[in-house]
């Protein structure tokens, strides 16, 4: 996790080139509030988190430290979890595949997966479930 929930106010903040003052006219914080967010002296409520989301701000990033995977990213241990989940899954249904396909299957259970970072198992099933030979 990067640095705490104030530190990454303010970087979201920095990223996106706003003022301090710009969030305490949305939110409807004092500036003495938004410094105690900023500062981790206080913790920011619901309706300020859905205003930052509404102008652009990363909450999840806020909340957890972590950024999604940009596009093109590849998480390496994630997209090793799918393929051998994929590869078990396949061997238990008998299912051989052409490798092309097997890509494809491996491709769309990765996309789902990098939602939240870990392989459903269902989704495996179900995904080679619709693989026909």
């Amino acid at each position: 996790m990067t640095g705490t929930v104030g530190d990454r106010i303010v970087a979201e903040r920095d990223r996106l080139g706003i003022q301090q003052g710009d969030i305490c006219a949305w939110t409807g914080v004092s500036r003495r509030t938004q410094f105690a967010y900023e500062q981790g002296e206080r913790f920011p409520d619901a309706s300020y988190l859905v205003t930052l989301i509404e102008h652009g701000f990363d909450v999840p990033y806020i909340l957890t430290g972590k950024r999604p995977p940009r596009y093109g990213a590849i998480d390496e241990d994630l997209l090793r979890a799918v393929f051998n989940a994929v590869e078990a899954a396949l061997s238990d249904a008998g299912q051989p595949v052409n490798t092309g396909k097997k890509a494809k299957l491996v491709a769309l259970v990765y996309q789902t997966s990098a939602e939240n970072g870990q392989v459903d198992p269902l989704v495996v099933q179900k995904a080679v479930g619709l693989i026909g030979n």
